[in-house]
């Protein structure tokens, strides 16, 4: 291969070839290598051609095609990832030890959330005077008790539809979904990169990488996450025990909890202050969304 050019861009070198432009990456370690390899041992489908390169100085690398993102990529991306999921999904059986074993833990954790958030409230409300970010932790927390409450409630009826069912659906997830991560060559064809976190788990683990991301952001309109959970079922339905722990998930009020730790460890007021104005809004995305979800499935069924 003669060299022409090399750029890093992102932790990835550029390489401009006289048969083309492609990209070397290193992996971060021997797990990440291993779940590529396994996607393409899986013949998972839009996973991006690469060619393997040597192991050298405890590294791995690969070399890839340099390809550009995916022009409007809303407008194929969840039918592609429901296309990737779709290959390799399989049921597994589980018992009624494990999925109970797996509820209290949840359960447990929902408990102590609630405890911990609720005690400092009553610390906060003790005091003279509240710093910036006392204020707002008082003044959302009605919201974040309203959402944890939710998270319980799509906890138990998950656990009571996994109690008939007792088996749940897996599939080699892509890990770490986003349109940065969605590519197309000059003909269209479409392609994922960067699966090095490729894994075994329910297919609503990818989405919920994906949403949690997207919705981190300031209070926006957000009909299109609707639109593209549609999407996303038109090539692969959700079944109801997944979709309850998706959004039980999805909900998860623990952010809350580590923001007033890295309070009250560091006391940086403003980047404190800031960062749990960001969860909140995110928080409020999240409930927009499952909302209008709950929405449009009432109007499905009365039609």
């Amino acid at each position: 291969m003669v060299m022409k050019t090399v750029q890093k861009q992102n932790g990835v070198e550029k390489w401009k070839t006289i048969k083309g432009t492609y990209a070397l990456k290193r992996m971060k370690s021997l797990a990440h290598w291993q779940a590529i390899e396994q996607a393409y041992r899986l013949r998972i489908p839009l996973a991006i051609p690469i060619y393997e390169t040597k192991q050298r100085d405890g590294q791995w690398y690969y070399i890839m095609p340099w390809l550009k993102e995916k022009t409007n990529p809303a407008a194929s991306f969840f039918h592609d990832l429901a296309r990737w999921h779709k290959h390799s999904i399989k049921d597994i059986e589980t018992t009624e030890a494990e999925i109970e074993r797996y509820y209290e833990e949840r359960k447990h954790s929902l408990e102590q959330a609630k405890k911990t958030l609720t005690h400092y409230i009553e610390t906060c409300e003790k005091q003279w005077y509240m710093s910036p970010f006392q204020l707002q932790c008082c003044t959302h927390f009605p919201d974040v008790i309203r959402a944890i409450s939710f998270s319980e409630h799509t906890l138990n009826e998950w656990r009571e539809r996994m109690r008939e069912k007792k088996t749940v659906r897996i599939c080699y997830i892509h890990g770490r979904p986003s349109f940065q991560h969605y590519v197309e060559r000059n003909d269209g064809t479409s392609y994922f990169i960067s699966f090095e976190r490729a894994r075994w788990a329910p297919p609503f683990h990818d989405l919920l990488f994906f949403f949690r991301q997207y919705l981190h952001t300031y209070p926006i309109v957000c009909d299109e996450a609707v639109q593209w959970l549609s999407q996303y079922e038109q090539t692969l339905s959700l079944e109801e025990d997944e979709r309850l722990l998706f959004f039980h998930l999805l909900v998860d009020p623990h952010r809350f909890v580590d923001l007033i730790h890295r309070y009250e460890q560091q006391r940086h007021h403003r980047q404190m202050t800031a960062a749990w104005q960001r969860a909140y809004w995110q928080m409020k995305n999240i409930e927009y969304v499952i909302g209008k979800w709950g929405e449009k499935e009432t109007n499905q069924i009365q039609s």
